[in-house]
């Protein structure tokens, strides 16, 4: 009887062992998968950052390109205005000539 306690006893163990084996490998390769799931997040992590600064840079630079648009709207106004105050100071200036050519005219 005793032989076949330790022959059962033997296949036991030998059945443990494979099955500590077995937990052991599969340990190994969740870490591994463990591991490899970090660097990637990392490396995620690392794009989404580059990508959020880059989306901040764009939404600076599309804002200080509206802000141009608008400078230059209003500076195309102001060049409109100052071409008609031109305009009517011109148009004075020759009503006043002719004034004055007629009435040294008139003295002749």
């Amino acid at each position: 009887m005793e032989k076949k306690k330790v022959v059962v006893d033997l296949q036991q163990l030998d059945l443990l062992e494979q099955k500590i084996i077995k937990a052991t490998e599969m340990i190994r390769a969740l870490r591994r998968e463990r591991d490899a799931g970090q660097s990637k997040l990392v490396s995620l992590e690392q794009s989404l950052a580059r990508a959020q600064k880059e989306a901040a840079a764009s939404d600076k630079e599309r804002h200080e390109m509206q802000e141009a648009a608008e400078q230059i709207e209003a500076l195309r106004e102001e060049r409109q205005a100052i071409r008609s105050k031109v305009t009517r100071m011109l148009e004075l200036m020759a009503g006043l000539e002719d004034a004055a050519s007629t009435e040294a005219r008139r003295e002749h």
